[in-house]
């Protein structure tokens, strides 16, 4: 399928689309890739991205901390694990230490319920921690509210197109 992302430097792009599961990371380059994840809830997608060498990265993290689940292997479906696999695979695929905007959205909180159940909540509480401990500079703090939100991480600009439902897409 042709995608089109209207602040393109070029007027007609055609983007390689990557979708990015639930609990899953992705790391591609070149202008014309696209990472797309839908429906993020209390969930966190967050992105890296070398501007210079178009290289970004998506991680669609479940939940804070690995620790209480203990036997569970997937690292992207846990911010502890994940945010950090993340950014060694951006490195390795020749982004630059220090080189990298990180841009985080998601931890709705699409059901009531008490503190120990704000998932969203606690998400974007331990993704500012882990952001602090890993040095990343976050240019975009998307988080919160009650819906859910789709993204799509245009790699020729770095932009990112969000949907909420009912609401008009805008770019961060």
């Amino acid at each position: 399928m042709s995608l089109v992302n209207p602040l393109a430097a070029s007027t007609t792009p055609e983007y390689k689309e990557t979708v990015v599961g639930v609990a899953d990371l992705q790391v591609v380059s070149g202008a014309s890739a696209l990472l797309t994840t839908y429906a993020l809830g209390s969930c966190l997608g967050i992105t890296l991205y070398d501007s210079h060498r178009k290289i970004g990265g998506m991680l669609h993290v479940m939940l804070p901390d690995s620790k209480p689940h203990s036997g569970q292997d997937r690292i992207a479906m846990f911010l502890d694990l994940g945010l950090p696999e993340l950014l060694a695979r951006t490195k390795q695929a020749g982004g630059r230490e220090g080189g990298m905007e990180c841009k985080v959205f998601g931890g709705a909180q699409v059901m009531s319920a008490d503190k120990f159940f704000r998932i969203g909540d606690r998400n974007a509480e331990a993704c500012r921690e882990w952001a602090a401990k890993l040095n990343l500079r976050v240019t975009v703090w998307e988080i919160g509210g009650h819906v859910n939100r789709t993204i799509k991480f245009y790699l020729d600009t770095g932009k990112v197109s969000v949907r909420t439902p009912s609401q008009p897409l805008f770019w961060r």
